[in-house]
Parts: C-alpha cells; sequence; structure tokens
C-alpha cells in the first residue's frame, strides 16, 4: 500500500484504440481556432470583472433578493391546507380588510380634538368596538374553516393555521401575496 508515492502495482490506463485516420473515442472534431492567449485572457476578465456602476449593482441585488423571497415564499405556501385557507378567506367577504384604512381615518380624526373635544372620545369607542367586530368575523371564519378541512383533509392538524387566516382576513385584498386565486363569492 502506497500512502504518499503511487502504488507501482497499479497498470497505467489503458490509451483508447484510435484507427488511422479517425479521433479518439468520445471526442469530436472542433469547428473553431483555437484563441489565442491575449484573447483568452480578455475573455476571462471580462467575464470575472465586469464594470457595473454602485446604482446598477443595488439594483441587480434587490432584483435577486426579490427572487430568492419569492421562492422561498412559494416553497412555504405551497403546504395544501395553506391554500385551502388562502381560498377559503379569500371566497368570503371580510371586513377585517378594511381595518387598516378605518383606523387610519379613526387615528386621523383623533386629532380633530381641539376643534370638537368629543371626538377623541367618540373615535376611540368606535375604533374598540370595530376591532371587537372583526375578531368576531374572525372567529366565524375559523369555525367555518375548521369544518371545510375536516371534510377535506381529515388527517390534517389546523396547528398554526389560525393565525395565517388572521393575518390573511386584515391584509387589503389587492396587497395580499400571494395574489387571491378566487373573486369572493367563488366556491373554495
Amino acid at each position: 500500500m502506497a500512502l504518499f508515492r503511487r502504488n507501482k502495482s497499479e497498470a497505467p490506463p489503458p490509451e483508447p484504440e484510435t484507427t488511422a485516420g479517425s479521433m479518439p473515442a468520445g471526442r469530436s472534431k472542433k469547428d473553431r481556432p483555437t484563441p489565442s492567449r491575449k484573447e483568452a485572457e480578455a475573455l476571462r476578465r471580462q467575464r470575472v470583472t465586469r464594470q457595473v456602476s454602485s446604482r446598477q449593482a443595488r439594483k441587480e441585488n434587490a432584483a435577486k433578493n426579490r427572487a430568492e423571497r419569492l421562492r422561498n415564499l412559494n416553497v412555504r405556501e405551497a403546504v395544501p391546507e395553506k391554500a385551502l385557507m388562502r381560498d377559503y378567506v379569500d371566497a368570503r367577504f371580510s371586513i377585517g380588510e378594511f381595518l387598516l384604512p378605518s383606523l387610519v381615518l379613526i387615528l386621523a380624526l383623533s386629532f380633530l380634538n381641539r376643534v370638537w373635544p368629543g371626538i377623541t372620545l367618540f373615535a376611540t369607542v368606535i375604533m374598540y368596538g370595530y376591532i371587537l367586530t372583526v375578531f368576531v368575523d374572525v372567529y366565524r371564519m375559523w369555525r367555518g374553516f375548521k369544518r371545510v378541512l375536516a371534510d377535506r383533509m381529515p388527517r390534517v392538524s389546523p396547528k398554526g393555521l389560525l393565525m395565517y387566516g388572521m393575518n390573511r382576513t386584515i391584509q387589503i385584498r389587492r396587497f395580499r401575496i400571494p395574489a387571491p386565486r378566487l373573486k369572493r363569492g367563488d366556491p373554495y
């Protein structure tokens, strides 16, 4: 056994047999001339050291990061029970999707405290009432979804889907990612 040197008992690998006028097996004839050393080095430098402005580099890096995030998102969102939850939420009308715009409006109303002193209390009561209504709507959505999940996928656990569905319900429909596949009222 040779540890750091060649084993003399090994035979050298056999040369491929060639006939007169033919190429060795596995090789094909080259259809272009060999580039000169100068040309080859220039091509290599061009591939390795491409001059890019910092703005272009940021744009390429952002595009690469966006593509990576979308790929990871698609892998994570491809779970069948999440797809069913998305379709279930997107097919129904939900008042939760109007929560964020209404909270912005209520906040704007609370700035009118100097003009109309009672508006802040009124706006706060409306805000808490609306949030409570959204929670009731999410509770009804969750109960209905658990029945649908039990019918379609009886062995799947609903663990983690409540928060997923709640987040999807509260998002404005236009900004949901992945985009809704179903319109309101479509069968899921």
